[in-house]
């Protein structure tokens, strides 16, 4: 990858996505490495490190989530953790920080042991992934925001990330002709930047979904208007309007009834059964796998119940939603610039900026969609649940990018290695 000369035109290969246009490969080439050349030992020790930092996650998760039992909500919506929920919550964090060196060292030895940026396929791509999603939400909600309840959940779709990259593991591979550019470092690093971005921005639109529903069915039901946190960020406006400017004025109201009555309006059975349904039916269409989606199903439907636990004591629903809009408005220009700097490749690679590969097109679809939710969101009557929606529907989008196009659809990006 150091070194290459200017590149040549040549005809593409049915190999490389068997079209007629043309490809470019380089003059003055050294020659690629072969897969034994790589160094096994940094290889197995960077393996050994990722199921070192999971199982570190996995221990912070649970943590995390039993410093939120150990919680009491009063009457007014304060929460007062007891010394043993403080200390457990304390190790939780030590481990999680702990396992976020251990993978990070995990990814520096797998391109060590590659020879190239560990991020040329989907098993790579998902630990770096995974990392940047933990240290994303250990800085910016735990840190930043102190949403130490929230940080758990965020754990638990980095564990999700990573077991779906065991399952796409390869072994470090040699990168094909067209992919051997320094702008691999540029657009996918930007690109993997991005997506844990607005990975956690998902499960701060995700957590506010959940948690307005409590707030204005608690309403409806104690038979009063929308005051205080129970108002939802849709009907909070700011003195100028803007979406920074909504969410800033009733965040810290006093509840107007007990916290803990908001998860007793919500059902538990939706929570167990549509995560089950999603992750079972995504596992089997994607890997074939009975026994793992029944296992990844009956994992999901307790995280579905955890959420349902959890709701009086994630933050009101103001402060999620506004926590979403800042981590995508954030996040939007990095993946603006990944989609650029993978047109400049593509000139580079193919000899044309843009030509409506399912990738492509796909990446230009994710980025439309989250253009409409930024847009949404500062727009008045789609503020709070509807633009929060868009913001799901983002995020699929996003996933479907990623494994989606990778896994089934065939284009030129289809040698990037599973």
């Amino acid at each position: 990858m150091r070194g290459w000369a200017r590149p040549a035109r040549i005809r593409a290969s049915p190999a490389h996505g068997g079209t007629s246009r043309s490809v470019r490969t380089n003059r003055a080439r050294k020659p690629m490495p072969d897969a034994e050349m790589f160094n096994e030992a940094w290889n197995t020790a960077s393996n050994n490190l990722f199921y070192g930092a999971l199982i570190a996650y996995l221990v912070g998760m649970v943590g995390y989530f039993f410093r939120m039992a150990y919680t009491h909500v009063g009457p007014d919506g304060t929460q007062a953790t007891s010394p043993i929920g403080r200390r457990v919550g304390l190790a939780a964090t030590v481990v999680t920080v702990g396992g976020a060196a251990a993978h990070l060292v995990s990814i520096v030895l797998r391109g060590l042991a590659a020879g190239r940026a560990p991020w040329a396929n989907m098993y790579e791509y998902s630990s770096g992934l995974a990392f940047l999603v933990v240290v994303i939400g250990l800085i910016v909600l735990q840190r930043r925001y102190g949403y130490t309840h929230v940080v758990g959940f965020v754990i638990a779709l980095a564990v999700l990330i990573m077991a779906g990259g065991l399952m796409l593991y390869a072994a470090p591979d040699p990168l094909q002709p067209s992919l051997q550019s320094w702008w691999i470092r540029v657009h996918v690093s930007a690109a993997m930047v991005a997506s844990s971005i607005f990975t956690v921005a998902f499960v701060a639109t995700a957590l506010y979904l959940v948690k307005d529903t409590a707030e204005r069915r608690l309403a409806e039901r104690s038979g009063q208007a929308f005051g205080g946190s129970t108002v939802g960020a849709a009907n909070v406006d700011g003195p100028s309007g803007r979406p920074e400017d909504e969410v800033a004025i009733d965040a810290d109201a006093p509840m107007v009834a007990p916290a803990t009555a908001q998860r007793e309006v919500l059902g538990l059975w939706p929570f167990l059964v549509v995560p089950a349904v999603i992750v079972a039916g995504y596992v089997l269409a994607v890997w074939q796998a009975p026994v793992a989606a029944v296992i990844s199903g009956g994992v999901a439907a307790l995280l579905g119940g955890s959420l349902r636990y959890a709701v009086p004591y994630l933050p009101a629903a103001a402060q999620l939603d506004n926590v979403a809009y800042r981590t995508v408005a954030f996040a939007f220009p990095i993946w603006t610039f990944a989609v650029i700097a993978g047109a400049i490749w593509a000139e580079e690679a193919w000899g044309r900026y843009w030509g409506w590969d399912p990738k492509e097109t796909a990446s230009f679809v994710t980025w439309v969609f989250y253009a409409g939710y930024l847009h949404a969101r500062a727009t008045r009557g789609w503020r709070g649940r509807g633009a929060a929606w868009i913001g799901v529907v983002s995020f699929i989008a996003l996933v479907v990018t990623f494994y989606a196009v990778n896994l089934f659809v065939v284009g030129l990006h289809s040698y990037a290695g599973v």
